[in-house]
């Protein structure tokens, strides 16, 4: 099968122990950057007359396919129906947090989701919605673990303390510096960035300017915050809200998106009107006098996902 991407820890966890399917490695497409994925292969008609794709029987599409015109979207799916590929299709983004501009997108996710033999998303939120803007059935699955050993993080909780990360300020996190500002005047907060973001508007604002973190750095830092606040404007699902979770770190989240609906436990979240500083302040406050709530048990999502190729499978085979 195609996963479109395979490399991403997303659909790397869902498939890490898989029974009896073979998942294709991702083309590369920089020699320079080989963990690179994007633009992947796979969605350019080219990529199917390869010797790699004679022995494809199904496609897993998850993300990374915005910079196809609707029309090239069609041709995709066309291409997939000529050949008799059944196409799973996870929604993660409904909005996508990359673009300003939503009207393309939305026009591909009005083509995708109808030619999807199986859909799936993250939030019943999402799946309302996906019901309502394109009559389409989606199943909601839970987000996979990202901290998949959290005992092996460092205890160094800092009560009552919110972390925001801001990582390199893409386009859908808060970039005016009021918010951050807002917020700490609020409740103990501290602001992360990496260095290639910094700026003189968000100077004095952010605590840590700091180089991208490796997975233990970057989970330790998480664990020693109390309360998350993701600082987005727009967007649906967050891998951030699951590992903030893994760690047991409850989450101040924007009303936009689906956010507050995927969480595992609804006392774990708090919403706040995006993009006001003083509001998520309230939300965290709220978050600390609620207290700690370790996450629930994941179910296991690969299985699931099993079950659906194997049936696909199947009845390509009867076909």
């Amino acid at each position: 099968m195609v996963s479109i991407p395979a490399g991403h820890p997303y659909p790397q966890a869902i498939h890490a122990d898989l029974p009896g399917a073979r998942v294709l490695k991702d083309p590369v497409v920089d020699p320079a950057d080989p963990a690179r994925w994007w633009p992947h292969r796979a969605l350019d008609p080219e990529f199917w007359d390869t010797d790699p794709a004679r022995d494809v029987d199904l496609v897993h599409l998850h993300f990374g396919f915005e910079h196809l015109s609707p029309a090239r979207t069609r041709d995709f799916v066309d291409l997939l129906a000529a050949r008799d590929i059944p196409l799973v299709l996870t929604a993660h983004d409904l909005d996508n947090p990359h673009l300003v501009d939503q009207t393309d997108y939305h026009a591909q996710l009005a083509i995708l989701l109808p030619a999807a033999r199986h859909v799936f998303t993250l939030s019943h939120a999402a799946a309302d919605r996906i019901a309502h803007d394109y009559g389409v059935t989606a199943e909601v699955t839970h987000h996979p673990p990202i901290v998949t050993d959290p005992a092996a993080v460092a205890p160094r909780r800092r009560a009552g303390s919110a972390g925001v990360f801001l990582k390199s300020l893409r386009g859908n996190v808060v970039a005016d510096p009021r918010f951050y500002r807002d917020l700490a005047a609020g409740v103990p907060a501290e602001v992360y960035a990496h260095t290639d973001a910094r700026t003189p508007a968000l100077e004095t604002t952010v605590d840590h300017w700091h180089e991208p973190m490796d997975d233990q750095e970057l989970h330790d830092t998480i664990a020693a915050h109390s309360v998350v606040v993701l600082p987005y404007t727009r967007g649906t699902h967050s891998g951030w809200m699951r590992m903030c979770r893994d760690l047991s770190v409850s989450v101040a989240v924007p009303d936009c998106g689906c956010y507050a609906s995927q969480a595992d436990d609804p006392r774990a979240v708090a919403t706040y009107r995006a993009g006001d500083g003083a509001d998520a302040a309230r939300a965290v406050r709220e978050l600390l006098a609620a207290g700690p709530v370790p996450p629930l048990p994941v179910p296991d999502v690969t299985f699931r996902h099993g079950q659906l190729y194997a049936a696909l499978a199947g009845e390509r085979g009867r076909a």
